[in-house]
């Protein structure tokens, strides 16, 4: 009954491969909870230079801790096209993906904001609806030759995506947000050997990106208990940019001592523009009249830089010092005062590897670095349906300074493994983040004031090889601290939240016709304020996986999952899981199969989240028991 309806999955795979041609295709299609968007496929997608982000924040409830299949409540179709033509000495690439997906959730939600003069409550029962396009591109052409090396990559990406949040609790209503991207970039590198040991590289990146936003809040207006009338708010949000940089590199080795220097130019492009009716929101009559509820903003800013590089070995031990110092001009179109700002971040790294088997890195650095311009808008923003946000008036810089050391160790011949790293930073920004509440409305912006913060981290892992039973198994564990500073309501609140977390993992195939895989996680967290007592709260996870070869056709995998999570102090929420699967070979080429996925039929799960200044806790609903027969055909 959760999802309704009979379930599908089904994938189409083809291949063509002949001497001067190659293409690989694939159409797959499901709603069984798999995600399958070309997004998600996309694992070494670069940042863009572009820098914009999106406003609005209005999303479906999502679960942590929780596999994505055990919630995910989706219709998704995905066709890709991945074609090879060889050109003389070079070869031209293209790639091309268009991806849909209908996803519905729902969750009853309450949120918690801690305040000196006493906690506010908001409840919520939210269900909605997104639907997805996605449709990317990817055009390579590529010469690798022994002195010359040239790629060009043009690229684009085509996303639109609609949500409709239907909410009951303290604020009954209705949000509908259109959230389209359009993005193209093309990069051109082109490297150039010369005499052996000198190397040139060009590099030209072009971006453009554009990123309109629209969302629409329907519902009642007016004091609980009071008359009410109806409440339609629309937001319109317009943000475009263009990001050019250009660069050349020059490196040469002399006994040992490698120097490189990288220098270019960077330019950069936005306008943005707002406007929304926020004065008709109910609880809003107490807003201070400096906000302003329109934007029109233009960020522009021009940048040269050089990157001097100097890394040296000798004998097991390598130094590398960068020295990058850059100029910028940032021009505001009368927003905020013109800025010209000079940085200079350097860095050391020394290594040692004294054998193959041990490496060690101990690293340092500093630094100035500009704000993001996306912060730079005075009016309000809708970010949601009871949140509004407000940039910063004036621009800054933010410094930071960290330190880390790390190691790895190997050791083949005895399948041994393990890594560990310490880290520790400091950041000062002179704008700490500010929230304040109007009725049931929250105003996120930034004050003036002194926000330094520091966070430290370590973490470690070590693995063995079982050859006795034909596996391995592992453990690792983490540690979090963070310090940071914050204003609520006009005061000063000194945050501090904790985590650890311990893992183990094992696994192997003692006998031919038996195999296994158990993992296990235990983390707690901690959010104290002001320096106030604060229970530690945990999460367990369980998950173990069965797997019998019954002859030469049959095969049989059973596997389970268990979570532990503490909703407030003593206070336990458990869920356990189990699915089976049993397989079929026919022959080669024919496989059949009968999957039957969460047994128990668990329907609901809760859990608790902690941010700076509220907690979240949410009751979701969980994929039902559901049953897949499959027919498998290769040719």
């Amino acid at each position: 009954w959760q999802p309704e309806g009979p379930l599908w999955d089904g994938e189409l795979f083809a291949m063509c491969a002949m001497p001067g041609f190659q293409n690989i295709t694939t159409f797959r299609t499901n709603n069984t909870g798999e995600d399958i968007s070309a997004s998600n496929t996309d694992f070494f997608a670069e940042r863009r230079g572009t820098g914009l982000e999106q406003y609005v924040s209005v999303g479906l409830p999502g679960v942590p801790s929780l596999e994505r299949k055990r919630t995910l409540f989706n219709r998704s179709f995905l066709v890709s096209t991945n074609n090879l033509w060889k050109l003389n000495k070079g070869e031209f690439k293209a790639n091309v993906d268009y991806s849909f997906d209908r996803v519905v959730a729902d969750a009853s939600n309450t949120t918690t904001y801690f305040l000196d003069e006493g906690n506010r409550i908001i409840t919520e029962n939210r269900r909605g609806t997104e639907h997805s396009h996605s449709l990317s591109g990817k055009f390579i052409y590529e010469l690798n030759q022994k002195t010359a090396f040239i790629n060009n990559t043009l690229k684009t990406n085509i996303d639109w995506h609609d949500i409709r949040l239907g909410m009951t609790g303290s604020i009954p209503n209705t949000q509908k947000a259109d959230l389209p991207d359009y993005y193209v970039s093309n990069r051109f590198k082109m490297i150039q050997r010369f005499q052996g040991k000198h190397l040139v590289t060009f590099e030209s990146n072009n971006e453009w990106e554009s990123l309109p936003q629209t969302l629409h809040v329907s519902g009642e207006r007016g004091e609980r208990g009071e008359g009410t009338e109806a409440l339609s708010l629309h937001q319109s949000v317009s943000d475009h940019a263009f990001h050019t940089h250009e660069s050349a590199a020059y490196a040469f080795s002399v006994k040992g001592i490698t120097v490189s220097l990288e220098g270019g130019i960077k330019g950069y492009w936005r306008s943005m523009r707002s406007s929304c009716d926020l004065t008709e929101l109910p609880g809003l009559t107490e807003l201070p009249d400096k906000y302003e509820f329109t934007n029109l903003i233009h960020t522009n800013s021009l940048t040269v830089y050089a990157v001097p590089k100097l890394e040296y070995w000798v004998r097991r031990v390598n130094f590398t010092l960068n020295l990058p110092v850059s100029y910028a001009h940032y021009s505001f179109d009368k927003a905020i005062a013109n800025r010209d700002e000079v940085y200079f971040s350097p860095s050391l790294k020394l290594s040692w590897k004294p054998n193959n088997r041990f490496s060690g890195t101990i690293r340092g650095s500093l630094g100035r670095s500009p704000m993001s311009l996306n912060l730079i808008h005075p009016g309000l923003i809708m970010t949601n349906y009871r949140t509004l946000q407000s940039g910063v008036d004036n621009f800054y810089n933010y410094s930071s300074q960290n330190v880390s050391a790390s190691f790895q160790y190997k050791h083949t011949r005895y399948g041994l493994f393990a890594n560990g790293m310490l880290m520790q930073s400091w950041n000062h920004i002179p704008y700490p983040l500010a929230q304040q509440l109007f009725g049931d409305y929250v105003v996120d912006s930034y004050s003036d004031a002194k926000n330094d913060g520091k966070s430290f981290m370590a973490m470690g892992n070590i693995g063995k090889t079982l050859d006795f039973m034909r596996g391995s198994c592992n453990v690792n564990s983490s540690f979090n601290r963070n310090e940071s500073h914050m204003l609520s309501q006009q005061n000063a609140v000194n945050t501090v939240s904790s985590s650890w977390s311990v893992g183990a993992r094992i696994n192997g195939s003692p006998w031919r016709w038996f195999s296994f895989d158990y993992n296990l996680r235990y983390a707690e967290s901690r959010l104290t304020m002001n320096g106030a007592s604060a229970p530690w709260l945990s999460v367990m996870t369980n998950d173990l996986s069965l797997n019998f070869i019954l002859g030469s056709k049959w095969q049989w995998q059973v596997s389970g999952e268990h979570y532990r999570n503490e909703i407030n102090e003593g206070n336990y929420k458990c869920i356990m899981m189990f699915d089976t699967k049993l397989t079929f070979k026919a022959s080669k080429r024919i496989e059949l199969s009968a999957s039957l996925t969460n047994i128990l039929n668990k329907t609901q799960y809760n859990y608790t989240t902690y941010s700076q200044l509220s907690s979240f806790e949410s009751q979701r609903s969980l994929r039902g028991r559901q049953l897949l027969l499959s027919v498998t055909i290769r040719k």
